[in-house]
């Protein structure tokens, strides 16, 4: 059966080298503003939403004393960053910061793990009109020197584990310190010796003295924040994104029903929230009234944290839906045979069930889910993945198992996050479905790669070329970087992503990169990412890079395997070891290569686009610090970190 035919809706006809402009169909005639019109920043959102769910409970923090959440209402969210904005109003070292495109900001830093806290420094500085610039480890210490110092951040809050960087960075524009739990003593000694101000939070909340300050008015384009991007080379690029661009992605919540996110909605927050996947689902659950708690702060405790929250709303990247497969995997192998049989039974008639109604939920075969539902506490009722992609066949297999629709995303931090969203009840996984209600999106042809928006293979025509977005919802420049913004979005407020999309059935499905090619000794070009996603298809690879450079005719690669797989072919193989010994083992490695390139061969991958070796990575390359803040490969990153590997995979052929 094939996917629902609602995605696209072409509103110009097509140029030379290009598709249509296509939109949302809800959104032909024009894109959907917020439903409310008094919404017209997210001053005003918040400050409505306040107002109708002011004794709503939210921003859960867990008592391991009481083994509950703590709790305050969203009456007390409003008071406690009202007195903090007005603090902040009298910070006399906020200064407003012009970059060469004459983009103003009130910088304010914060370096915060997810925490009641971050949410209410950023809900103050939406009230109040300053621009937020969160900050997170994997940017790295130079990375993160450079962003403060060239947004010339005065105030910044800080925890234990990030306060020890401000003490050790030169961080000339840096005046005051504002410290949440307990800090080290040598820090502090260290600080007051550079002449920063360090406060607690507490007292930092007590500095308007009880003087509340007037909301100001903020116009739509307004910078909300600015989100600083690793990206996959160079220095990181600060997105400036503006109260308009979140406005626009909350109306996509209010407008389309299924994704909306109410006073019913328990939601957990672990995802980073610098991240901006996280922020706009962390803003839409307190503007739809829903009670959001946060994780205990550990990535390896976040089963926990699932269990104890029970979220009925529930975002992640496809590392964690990998995770939860695997343990799905080792739990059912660790079964008798008999009752592996009857799940298996119970899956196969399940997804043709979903196959043919589109439907994740069925009365008798729910039954075999039971424990592989109650994973996520049981309430689920929702999922989206987003920030990279994910496998077609884990996407249905959990889909199947959590009995809840999964929804697949695509954005990046210029769209402000969701650009392409798949609908509920679509049978069909591998594809990112179509535009949402704040953006439309053409395809352009890129010849020196052969994808072209009009062209025949094989017998069938092709609609092929770069994804490019537009809209309320995409942002306008990057903050004091005129080169990027013109690499990235040119005149017409096209934002060119870089990666190659494909229309197939009337849904939109990423196949390539267009940023990331390399030249062989051969002259041939190699994208990595179609080799890449070729090989992830293979049954218990779950992270890969590859690399290739003009000086070799073939490229290699890393992969990390799941290490339940890696048992299973330990077995087989008859080797023995520990984790770490069978990435090692050249039998293992030489069982691996052949089964990526059997998958090659049935994908058709060219002879020059298989790899010839491989190194088996024991660590997740999260782990590994190759990894953006959006779980993206960082190439420069990979290439450093593996050089002498990949010089010692081209001297082992």
């Amino acid at each position: 059966m094939q996917a629902k035919r609602e995605y696209l809706c072409p509103i110009t006809e097509p140029k030379p080298n290009e598709t249509p402009i296509y939109r949302h169909p809800m959104a032909k005639d024009g894109f959907l503003p917020p439903l409310d019109n008094r919404k017209v920043n997210m001053q005003q959102q918040l400050l409505i939403q306040f107002e109708k769910f002011s004794d709503k409970k939210t921003l859960g923090t867990f008592n391991e004393e009481t083994q509950q959440y703590d709790h305050i209402t969203y009456k007390e969210m409003q008071e406690i960053a009202t007195s903090l904005g007005s603090s902040l109003c009298q910070q006399d070292s906020i200064k407003e910061v012009k970059d060469q495109q004459n983009n103003v900001i009130k910088p304010v830093g914060i370096y915060l793990s997810n925490r009641r806290e971050w949410t209410l420094i950023d809900i103050a500085c939406i009230l109040y009109g300053f621009t937020s610039c969160p900050f997170y480890d994997t940017l790295g210490v130079d990375s993160i020197t450079y962003s403060m110092n060239i947004t010339q951040v005065s105030v910044c809050f800080v925890q234990p584990s990030t306060i020890g960087f401000l003490a050790k960075s030169n961080l000339p524009y840096l005046k005051t310190i504002v410290t949440i739990g307990a800090q080290d003593p040598n820090i502090l000694n260290t600080l007051a010796e550079q002449k920063k101000e360090v406060i607690t939070w507490e007292d930092y909340l007590k500095r308007s003295n009880g003087k509340i300050q007037p909301y100001p008015n903020l116009e739509p384009q307004h910078p909300l924040t600015l989100v600083f991007t690793s990206g996959t080379t160079g220095e990181p690029k600060a997105a400036i994104q503006s109260h308009l661009n979140f406005t626009s992605m909350i109306a996509l919540f209010e407008h389309q029903d299924k994704f909306a996110l109410t006073q019913d909605d328990v939601y957990l927050s672990y995802l980073p929230l610098p991240h901006t996947f996280e922020r706009v689902v962390h803003l839409a659950a307190l503007s739809g009234g829903a009670e959001l708690n946060y994780y205990s702060g550990n990535i390896q405790n976040i089963a926990k944290d699932i269990q104890r929250c029970k979220p009925t709303y529930f975002c992640g990247v496809p590392r964690i839906f990998n995770r939860f497969y695997e343990g799905i995997q080792a739990q059912l192998n660790s079964l008798p045979p008999e009752i592996q049989q009857k799940f298996e039974l119970a899956l196969a008639a399940k997804i043709k069930y979903f196959r043919a109604t589109g439907k994740t939920t069925h009365d008798q075969l729910d039954e075999a889910f039971v424990k592989t539902r109650a994973i996520l506490g049981g309430r689920q009722r929702i999922m989206i993945t987003g920030a990279a992609p994910i496998s077609p066949k884990i996407l249905e297999y959990l889909k199947m198992t959590f009995c809840c629709q999964i929804i697949e995303g695509y954005g990046q931090t210029e769209t402000t996050a969701a650009s392409f969203l798949t609908d509920f009840n679509d049978p069909v996984c591998g594809h990112i479905g179509g535009p949402t209600i704040s953006q439309e999106f053409k395809l352009v042809s890129v010849p020196e790669m052969d994808y072209l928006t009009d062209q025949v293979v094989d017998g069938q025509k092709k609609i092929r070329g770069e994804v490019c977005l537009r809209g309320p919802s995409v942002i306008k420049s990057y903050f004091n970087n005129v080169q990027s913004t013109k690499e990235t979005i040119d005149e017409e407020g096209w934002v060119h992503t870089g990666d190659i999309g494909e229309i197939v059935d009337g849904a939109l499905k990423l196949i390539d990169r267009k940023k990331n090619l390399f030249k062989l000794s051969q002259g041939e070009y190699v994208s990595p990412e179609k080799i890449e996603n070729c090989y992830l298809r293979v049954k218990g690879i779950s992270e890969i890079v590859v690399f290739g450079d003009s000086l070799s005719n073939y490229c290699v690669g890393v992969i990390v395997p799941e290490q339940t797989f890696l048992k299973q072919w330990a077995t087989e193989l008859n080797i023995q070891g520990d984790h770490q010994q069978l990435c090692q083992d050249k039998t293992m490695r030489a069982h691996v290569l052949k089964l990526v390139n059997e998958q090659g061969k049935q994908d058709n991958l060219n002879g020059f686009e298989q790899i010839k070796n491989v190194y088996l990575e024991p660590r997740p390359f999260i782990q590994v610090g190759i990894l953006t803040e959006t779980m993206k490969m960082q190439r420069h990153k990979a290439r450093q970190n593996y050089q002498d590997i990949i010089k010692f995979l081209y001297q082992e052929i």
